[in-house]
């Protein structure tokens, strides 16, 4: 129990007392001794007939060091290292990396959720004892959630069959969406992000001491030799949220494109509708409609030639670009290449029956840029449904 205590003069003066007026006992350091020799010759005996001297500590000046007196005599202590009487248990010593990364190497694991393969290489050793525990932990709780077999390697036991159907063997399968982190960057003109990835190799010695290593990559773009590209806009977050729902939370999503609280600025907002009930055997679809919800971009383009967008189908789930001449484009506003909010841009066949009940569109894309406001070209990129 703490006592709250007042002091009054010095500690040589007037008793110490409580506020309640009880004295205060201060230990006596004299009843902590320090013992101090100049040789070995000089230290009592030990433990000696009463066992006075049993337990105390000695430095001994000439040979620097300290000896303790233990029933069976004096004895040199040295703490840790190959000779040492008092052990310190040492961590084990542990090197982790990524020896292959491709934003390519994805796989469905069932459940409507993906994981991410990669290539990882790792060597653990115990200088003081054997390795208890090793492997990889990818959600960031410090418990490993994939059990390495080895101390050293380079490969899993796993077969892993990608979304195209290849097969790849030794890799790791770590969860999409496990050990992110979203990087916030403002400054006074503008707001970045990026996101990473992190996975840990985690390693218990025989004596439960744990040593970790992280590894760090693009949850983007991984690379091999580094974390790559990382200073996205809030149009690529737009782009991103379009294509995996959810990947960025919504309060990250929120903060990148300007929500209230958030003082970044707010991009324009689009959204894109496709209507496969209306697709015909005939030639003049109206395939989707892109409408200007809110923003004033401007210089809209869709550069390749086409404008004021480039746009595109999707079939079996996979996108598939077509020549600007397969589409009419009605812009229903005053300026195409500068809209408003409430501006629409109807997308229809024009004369090439691209989409039809036999061979039935999935949906649309449509891919475009625009100035962002600091002069900086930026591309957008929507797809329906």
């Amino acid at each position: 129990m703490l006592l709250t205590v007042s002091l009054s003069g010095c500690f040589g003066g007037e008793d110490i007392e409580t506020f309640e007026g009880d004295d205060i006992i201060l230990e006596d350091t004299d009843d902590w001794p320090t013992y101090y020799v100049l040789t070995s010759g000089d230290l009592p005996t030990c433990p000696g007939q009463s066992n006075e001297n049993l337990g105390r500590l000695y430095y001994v000046e000439a040979d620097t060091n300290f000896q303790a007196c233990l029933s069976t005599g004096w004895q040199v202590v040295q703490i840790g290292g190959s000779n040492g009487n008092i052990l310190m248990n040492q961590p084990p010593i542990i090197e982790a990396n990524v020896w292959f990364a491709d934003d390519d190497l994805f796989m469905e694991d069932g459940d409507g959720t993906y994981s991410v393969l990669m290539g990882l290489h790792w060597n653990a050793t115990d200088t003081d004892g054997t390795i208890a525990q090793i492997g990889i932990d990818y959600d960031g709780d410090l418990v490993i959630d994939i059990p390495l077999t080895t101390e050293s390697g380079a490969h899993s036991t796993e077969d892993h069959t990608t979304e195209s159907g290849e097969v790849y063997s030794g890799f790791f399968a770590i969860p999409f969406e496990s050990g992110l982190t979203f990087h916030r960057g403002q400054t006074l003109t503008t707001c970045k992000w990026s996101m990473t990835r992190t996975i840990t190799v985690v390693a218990v010695d025989d004596d439960g001491a744990t040593s970790l290593d992280y590894i760090t990559r693009n949850a983007i773009s991984p690379r091999t030799d580094s974390m790559g590209f990382l200073y996205y806009d809030a149009y690529r977050a737009q782009e991103l949220n379009s294509d995996i729902p959810g990947f960025i939370s919504q309060s990250d999503y929120d903060w990148i494109t300007g929500v209230s609280p958030s003082t970044c600025p707010a991009p324009p907002v689009f959204s894109l509708t496709f209507d496969s009930g209306a697709v015909t055997n005939g030639d003049s679809d109206i395939l989707g409609v892109l409408t200007l919800v809110s923003g004033a971009p401007t210089n809209l383009d869709g550069q390749d030639g086409c404008s004021p967008m480039i746009v595109g189908l999707v079939l079996d789930t996979s996108s598939h670009g077509q020549p600007c001449s397969s589409f009419s484009i009605q812009f229903s506003g005053t300026d195409p290449a500068n809209p408003v909010a409430g501006d629409t841009y109807t997308i229809s066949e024009a004369g090439v029956d691209a989409c039809n009940p036999t061979n039935l569109c999935d949906g649309i894309y449509v891919d475009f840029y625009h100035d962002d406001g600091s002069g900086d070209s930026v591309r957008q990129r929507l797809h329906a449904p």
